[in-house]
């Protein structure tokens, strides 16, 4: 996970940058733009921080939902 704080000059916004490796294989990745407008650094890696966590909850939903061990 990583992110850019007001990477955007235009919005101001910060770009969220996070990869999934599910056995030292990549099973996801995702950028995009954070919806709002982060008021430091650590705000915008905290905000990438919590939106890799769901991403990872729900692929662990998905493979206990298909019997994979994980």
């Amino acid at each position: 996970m990583d992110a850019d704080y007001a990477g955007s000059i235009v919005h101001r916004r910060s770009t969220i940058g996070c990869c999934t490796f599910l056995g030292g294989n990549l099973v996801s990745w995702k950028s995009k733009k954070q919806n709002v407008v982060a008021r430091s650094s650590a705000e915008a890696e905290f905000r990438a921080m919590a939106q890799g966590i769901c991403e990872i909850l729900w692929l662990k939903i998905i493979l206990d939902d298909l019997k994979i061990r994980w």
